[in-house]
């Protein structure tokens, strides 16, 4: 009976060893990703923010002040250049107009009688210069005759003069006739109708109501006007290809290239709670002209998302990481942040200080500290996070490309904290 009981004792204690000895000989290193620092084409991109806008636009205002007769365009209409968009009441013009056009007649009538009188007196002192010649008329008449004559000129002109004052306030009052008719400049699209019938339209140089009617946009061309930081201006140039993605719809990117690139930056706004005169970035305006997209889909006004290539013609291979391996730390009271790797060296971390460069999407350039071949720890995120130099550690497997998103942030984060140029 004892030696029964001593066997299921030993078995006991070999049921509970087994597991200890196993726990206290298990591999206690962390696994890891790794991927080697290899020779690869960056495409790098900026990115940046903006709103999608037409070629060219245009505000319509009122020239008189009027009352809104008829619409006859709504917004997203297409038009062409003179089609008639809106009327406005034309009453007091025209009652203008009939009242000029009689002072007008009135005046041609006294121009006419006056050259009529004129005439006959410019005759009598002819014949009167005959006389007088003979010695018939005393000089004090004939002169009196000239004097008259003379005069029946100069009211004649002044009459003349005031004929053509007339004319042109008559052609005046035709074209603000004409400005009762609000027609399209250009060929394109309606883009809002800031009036409704019966309100009064009314001319001003400033944003008052009645005073805008109309905007149209031409939708032969849409942009993307981006703004790009101080820091990044220098790296855009004209021609350059971008990548354009409308908030509204992010799984429908455009495509386009920088046309333009202004010289001037925008002046920075205060915002939230800046104290007056402290140091702001300033942003340069950058337009993009993207292909034609569906009609209807996209619109301007529109905020979006760019990444414009930077990629030089003929740029040469580079040794690069994934983006997601470089370490950005910045020790207390340090001016500069340090970026650094950890790679895989005989079953450790080893933690090595790098020099970056440019970037893309996915990898980033490694100037100084690495050489090809070298492996890399990647990932996975959250061990690398905390992972720290002299762990021990082991490859689990090839680390897949990145994620686009999760690249994408890394690139944006490195550019953020002045590691990239």
């Amino acid at each position: 009976m004892k030696r029964k009981h001593l066997l299921f004792l030993g078995i006991a204690l070999l049921v509970v060893a087994l597991p200890v000895a196993k726990l206290l000989t298990a591999d206690k290193s962390t696994e890891v990703q790794t991927e080697s620092a290899t020779r690869r084409t960056l495409a790098p991109t900026i990115l940046a923010s903006g709103t999608l806008t037409y070629e060219s636009g245009v505000n319509l205002m009122s020239e008189v002040v009027a009352r809104v007769d008829a619409i006859h365009a709504k917004e997203g209409d297409r038009v062409t250049r003179g089609q008639l968009l809106m009327r406005l009441d034309a009453g007091a013009v025209r009652a203008e107009i009939a009242q000029i056009e009689a002072s007008r007649r009135q005046s041609e009538f006294g121009v006419r009688r006056q050259q009529v009188a004129l005439d006959a007196q410019r005759a009598k002192l002819a014949r009167y210069r005959m006389l007088r010649e003979a010695g018939m008329v005393e000089a004090l008449k004939f002169d009196e005759l000239v004097t008259e004559t003379r005069v029946g000129e100069v009211e004649l002109a002044t009459s003349r003069e005031a004929l053509k004052q007339t004319q042109a306030q008559l052609q005046q009052a035709r074209e603000r006739l004409a400005k009762t008719e609000i027609r399209s400049p250009i060929d394109g699209k309606v883009t809002a109708v800031y009036v409704k019938v019966g309100e009064t339209a009314v001319p001003s140089a400033v944003s008052v109501a009645g005073s805008s009617l109309l905007a149209l946009g031409d939708t032969n061309g849409l942009f993307a006007e981006v703004n790009i930081d101080e820091t990044e201006i220098a790296k855009i140039s004209v021609g350059q290809t971008a990548r354009i993605v409308p908030a509204a719809f992010p799984d429908r990117a455009l495509t386009g290239r920088v046309e333009h690139v202004a010289v001037s930056p925008r002046q920075p706004s205060q915002q939230g709670g800046g104290a007056p005169g402290a140091s702001q970035a300033r942003a340069y305006p950058v337009k993009v002209r993207l292909q034609a997209p569906p009609d209807g889909v996209f619109f301007p006004g529109m905020s979006c998302r760019a990444e414009i290539s930077t990629r030089r013609e003929g740029a040469e291979p580079a040794l690069a990481v994934p983006v997601q391996a470089v370490r950005y730390d910045r020790e207390p009271g340090a001016a500069t942040t340090q970026t650094s790797v950890l790679l895989l060296v005989n079953g450790k971390a080893l933690r090595r200080t790098v020099e970056v460069g440019v970037a893309d999407d996915a990898h980033i350039e490694v100037k100084r500290g690495l050489q090809a071949g070298d492996s890399v720890i990647v990932g996975p995120a959250k061990t690398l996070r905390f992972l720290k130099e002299g762990e021990p550690v082991r490859a689990l497997r090839r680390a897949s490309p990145p994620e686009p998103e999760r690249a994408a942030s890394g690139a944006a984060l490195a550019q953020r904290s002045g590691a990239l140029p």
